[in-house]
């Protein structure tokens, strides 16, 4: 608007309220006779009329009230002389109100000559926009044609706007700047900026973004962020977040961010086309592996060495699902092998990684010298991973089991195996958590491989368990009883507090134990075959329900 006013053909008009707003750009002109519906005025336009009709109707007034209230104008000139002396105060009063500019132009100007003269200097800045965006896109793109890092072209963008910029990925973290960016120490996510000590987090902006897939602005302080989703093929690969001062901020900042989109979106895609061969490399190794599909140990463990994995090495396989894994879509995996993929790489960790329909397996080294070094270092990895996803999908909960380590090729189809079994009967040992390594199962290994041999889990509890079953719902259930019994190391006084009641009702409910099923709780090998048999009941109860 400013620039417009220094038009030769608007030297005799007069700026007479809305002086805040003269920095508004002129998107386009309108000429009016009649205004009825405001919604027909688009933002950005400049409004000129000949106030027909206004001084005579109140609903006429009322509309151009809403107008200077509710539209995004960049200015309003009205016309004197024609159906108005004078231009009224309510509208001077409500265009300083909204920093709106408003002006008088006086009769003697022609219309036509107006329109024409601001057409032309919009005309002329959106050819020099143009020409300016073009060349911001051919200089991005002659770094990637010439193999430049996605790095190089964040500096270069930066450079050529004049700003900080920050490229996101899809977990709102920070893959790409210009300047060196510390992780946010309280979550993981880097969305939290602090600009003259007041703090913005603009997890929300990026994903509104997203949803409008168009640019979002805000300001703080002064501080401008511009916000662009990176999409391609309906996928958001992240944004790009520039940020300057709000008086250095110019049209061409956006237009340079939007053509910017393209060259990363492109880039993520060659990315993205590489990860799956590479993954689908890893996934055919691991299904051979677990299969035994090979003729030598020594060919898998040259295979490993061209991926940088090292076969040698204590390690253990990992395998993520959800618990309502028959909801959960291919793209939910997908977030979850990147996930994944992302963590282990910040970690500088060797990592295999095969995907299911429902899962992902992950094989990896851990470390530790002993068996319980080992566990507790891949218990403490996937916790991390649980934790990192819960962040960002608290609604969609992961199941991670974990299979014990080994140092050779030939037995990892085992702690596959084992992680599987894990994920299968994690209700056997904790009910609330969501992470089972399989060193924790104990006997039921035993269990599962005399299964596996064909012995039936029902010959080892028939004769006493099933004794202890209730009849009916009125019927105290003895399993429970005994069951927890023996998770509190046979004490009374910490069974009867789980269980809310008395000791003197406890012993009843043990006596009725030992009546049922002929076994003395105060013998060595009756109590071994009534935890064993518990143990067996609870084990095929578990594996009837997940395979029914």
């Amino acid at each position: 608007m400013k620039d417009a006013l220094k038009l030769p053909v608007m030297k005799n008009t007069k700026l007479i309220a809305g002086k805040k707003g003269i920095d508004r750009p002129i998107k386009w002109v309108t000429i009016v006779e009649i205004l009825e519906d405001i919604d027909r005025v688009q933002d950005g336009e400049f409004l000129i009329t000949t106030g027909f009709n206004l001084m005579k109707d109140n609903e006429v007034m009322e509309v151009f009230h809403n107008l200077f209230r509710l539209r995004p104008l960049s200015g309003v000139a009205i016309y004197t002389s024609f159906y108005m002396k004078k231009i009224p105060d309510s509208l001077i009063e409500l265009a300083d109100k909204h920093n709106l500019p408003l002006i008088e132009i006086p009769i003697d100007i022609n219309f036509s000559e107006i329109t024409k003269a601001i057409l032309e200097q919009i005309v002329n800045r959106q050819t020099r926009l143009l020409e300016q965006s073009d060349k911001i896109h051919r200089e991005l793109s002659t770094l990637i044609l010439n193999d430049q890092s996605l790095t190089e072209v964040t500096k270069r963008l930066a450079q050529l706007t004049d700003s900080k910029i920050y490229i996101f990925n899809e977990f709102y973290q920070v893959r790409y700047s210009n300047i060196e960016f510390l992780q946010n120490a309280t979550n993981s996510s880097q969305t939290t900026f602090t600009i003259d000590q007041e703090t913005i987090d603009l997890s929300n902006y990026l994903l509104r973004s997203l949803e409008k897939e168009s640019k979002e602005h805000i300001t703080v302080k002064k501080v401008t962020f511009t916000i662009y989703p990176i999409i391609a093929k309906q996928f958001c690969f992240g944004w790009i977040v520039m940020v300057k001062r709000l008086e250095e901020w110019q049209e061409l900042d956006d237009i340079a961010i939007e053509r910017a989109t393209s060259i990363y979106a492109m880039e993520f895609l060659k990315k993205q086309a590489v990860e799956e061969t590479k993954l689908r490399i890893q996934s055919n190794l691991l299904e051979d592996i677990f299969s035994r599909n090979y003729v030598n140990e020594q060919l898998i463990i040259d295979q490993g060495l061209k991926l940088n994995y090292n076969f040698t090495l204590m390690q253990s396989v990992f395998h993520f699902t959800f618990k309502q894994n028959k909801k959960i879509d291919i793209h939910l995996v997908d977030r979850l092998y990147h996930m994944t993929e992302q963590i282990l790489i910040q970690k500088n960790k060797p990592h295999i990684i095969q995907t299911k329909l429902h899962s992902i397996i992950l094989l990896t080294n851990v470390n530790g010298e002993t068996k319980e070094e080992q566990q507790y270092y891949a218990l403490q990895l996937a916790s991390e991973i649980r934790s990192e996803w819960d962040y960002f999908f608290p609604d969609n909960k992961l199941v991670i089991g974990i299979g014990k380590s080994y140092n050779n090729v030939k037995e990892l189809g085992k702690s596959a195996q084992e992680a599987q079994d894990a994920v299968q009967l994690i209700d056997l040992i904790s009910m609330k958590d969501s992470i089972a390594h399989y060193q924790e199962f104990g006997i039921y290994d035993l269990l599962l491989n005399m299964k596996r041999l064909g012995i039936k889990l029902s010959t080892i509890y028939s004769e006493n368990i099933n004794r202890l079953q209730a009849e009916s719902g009125k019927e105290i259930d003895l399993i429970e009883t005994i069951e927890i019994y023996f998770k509190n190391n046979q004490s009374i006084q910490q069974t009867a507090k789980e269980l809310f009641i008395h000791r003197h009702t406890l012993r009843y409910r043990l006596d009725q134990v030992e009546q049922r099923t002929g076994l003395n709780l105060k013998s060595t090998d009756d109590l071994l075959k009534l935890q064993l048999g518990l143990m067996a009941y609870k084990l095929d109860k578990v594996l009837g329900q997940k395979f029914k």
